[in-house]
């Protein structure tokens, strides 16, 4: 009998630990689906054709002394080399930062090894000069660092054109850059009509689907802005279709359908628009058209800052050539005033960027050896009050709720496992927990940098 009891404890024990080994291949398994790459080493950007002055430190027992520094700079790096633990490839790897008055949270990458940088924005003050790092399934041995500080030319008078290729883009990457300046535009230039089938329980057939998704989405574009301050003439959407954008490229001339509903007229959606901007908007469906549009809106407003998608690191297409269709309009138009900022919703390497939970920190993404041209880079703070109301703004968006399936008992049953397993896992890709952050990334670049050949091909990445 007692031979039969350590029997049964055995197999018991080999299935137990044959269940965690399934369920650990199958978490990492799940996660590399996500963020579409083994985990590699990372290294250093290059930073010398850039404006950044970088100081050498060093850090030892988890502090940093931050010297005394002469100018003011507003926004600041910590160049680390980092190694996560066994726990860091299992529970999401981060670092606590505190300066003795503000504590704030930095994720990395499960696995995450090599070059990181840490954005100390905030944390850098004359009255608390000390930077302390702990590493939670992270270490960070004592080694020498880098302080790497940017500070941005801003103009006297900003006027901020925020490109969005689809609605909601605009509030993902930059509501609190554009909420806090009320000479702020919105151009959104896709109506939005694709994507996944998220209103097939009210709409089931096909082509009426799309089409009110496309104007639900349409009208969220033109009001959600008022939530941060801008007014409707200051917001408008170009109609054009959505996942269409490499297609007109390809062909220039060409009149593209839209891809469900196949409709060609992009004025089923251009005149729900309020703002006077549109009536001189004479465009149809096709590249040229596009760009045209551009040039004459970039021609009325008159921008100083235009915010758009960064082709090389944002995977989506509509958004590489959002940004590809304003380039062509600025070299149209002979312009070399002003600064591009721009941001990712798409990175390339991963869905999941930015790491890690709500209201913590947006750093540089990890540097695989891909060159990524930038004169400077600027991280907008936002206020808990500001991402209380970027939360709203977001959820004012309708394709950014839940699926209509919610609306049966089976259906919320589903979206709750599916939601929970996603958060045990990791695998959470909302924008809710990528957008509402202590801060907004941008790369910024100089307009007229974009007439050098071997900068735009940077710019432009694959495409």
């Amino acid at each position: 009998m007692h031979s039969i009891k350590k029997r049964v404890k055995l197999i018991l024990s080999v299935i137990i630990v044959f269940l965690i080994c399934f369920v650990t291949a199958f978490i990492l398994k799940e996660r590399n689906s996500v963020y579409k790459y083994n985990v590699r080493k990372s290294y250093e950007y290059d930073f010398s054709r850039t404006n950044a002055s970088i100081i050498n430190l060093d850090l030892k027992g988890g502090e940093v002394n931050i010297p005394e520094l002469n100018d003011k700079w507003d926004t600041a790096f910590l160049e680390v080399n980092i190694n996560t633990t066994f726990f860091g490839y299992i529970f999401q790897p981060k670092i606590v930062l505190n300066n003795g008055k503000i504590t704030l949270l930095q994720y990395f990458e499960y696995g995450a090894k090599g070059i990181r940088y840490i954005n100390v924005s905030q944390l850098i003050s004359k009255d608390n000069p000390q930077i302390r790092l702990r590493g939670k399934n992270v270490s960070l041995n004592d080694q020498s660092v880098k302080l790497i500080l940017f500070k941005n030319a801003k103009p006297n008078k900003p006027r901020i054109l925020v490109v969005s290729p689809h609605p909601d883009d605009a509030e993902i990457a930059a509501y609190g850059l554009y909420s806090s300046n009320k000479d702020s535009y919105i151009v959104t230039i896709t109506a939005g009509d694709a994507g996944g089938k998220k209103y097939d329980e009210i709409y089931q057939d096909n082509i009426k689907h799309y089409l009110k998704k496309g104007e639900v989405r349409v009208w969220n574009s033109i009001t959600v802005p008022l939530l941060g301050g801008i007014i409707p003439e200051h917001a408008l959407n170009l109609g054009y279709f959505d996942t269409t954008l490499n297609k007109m490229y390809l062909d220039k001339s060409a009149v593209i359908k839209s891809k469900y509903t196949h409709i060609s007229d992009i004025n089923f959606y251009r005149k729900r628009n309020v703002s006077k901007l549109i009536t001189g908007l004479r465009g149809e469906s096709t590249w040229n058209s596009l760009v045209k549009d551009i040039q004459y809106l970039l021609n009325k407003i008159k921008p100083n800052i235009i915010v758009a998608p960064y082709p090389a690191i944002d995977s989506h297409p509509d958004h590489k050539f959002s940004t590809i269709a304003l380039f062509e309009a600025i070299k149209k138009m002979k312009l070399e005033e002003g600064y591009l900022y721009l941001y990712t919703n798409h990175h390339v390497l991963s869905e999941f960027y930015p790491y890690g939970e709500m209201g913590s920190l947006v750093s540089l993404p990890p540097n695989f050896g891909k060159p990524l041209y930038f004169r400077s880079i600027y991280s907008h703070f936002l206020p808990v009050d500001r991402q209380k109301d970027k939360i709203f703004a977001l959820e004012a968006m309708n394709d950014l709720r839940l699926d209509t399936e919610w609306r049966t008992a089976y259906g919320i049953i589903k979206k709750a496992i599916k939601i929970t397993i996603s958060h045990i896992l990791g695998l959470d890709t909302s924008y809710y927990r990528r957008a509402v952050r202590n801060n907004e990334l941008f790369f910024v670049v100089n307009i007229r940098d974009i007439y050098n050949n071997e900068v735009y091909e940077k710019l432009k990445g694959k495409i």
